[in-house]
């Protein structure tokens, strides 16, 4: 899966979790915990979908709460090969 389709897929959950329409997250650099389009119960089971799409377990005890700043920083903490594979 390529960084455009991890970005979409992130995206979709996110919407579908929250039930907002697409047009709330038109941009990977806006906030998705701060402006409530996931709640801290949420990201437990949205850590179980990343790892779906990573194909890899994700060690929690190196996860920075930073990470689910926004779909930009998830990308940079949850699929770091892929953004190298796209530079």
């Amino acid at each position: 899966m390529d960084e455009r389709a991890i970005r979409e897929e992130l995206r979709a959950w996110i919407l579908e979790r929250a039930g907002a329409p697409w047009d709330r997250l038109p941009r990977d650099d806006l906030a998705i915990v701060d402006d409530g389009l996931l709640s801290s119960l949420d990201v437990v089971e949205f850590i179980l979908f990343i790892e779906d799409l990573r194909g890899e377990e994700v060690d929690i005890d190196r996860i920075e709460p930073d990470a689910f700043t926004n779909i930009d920083t998830l990308v940079e903490a949850f699929f770091p090969n892929v953004r190298a594979a796209a530079s």
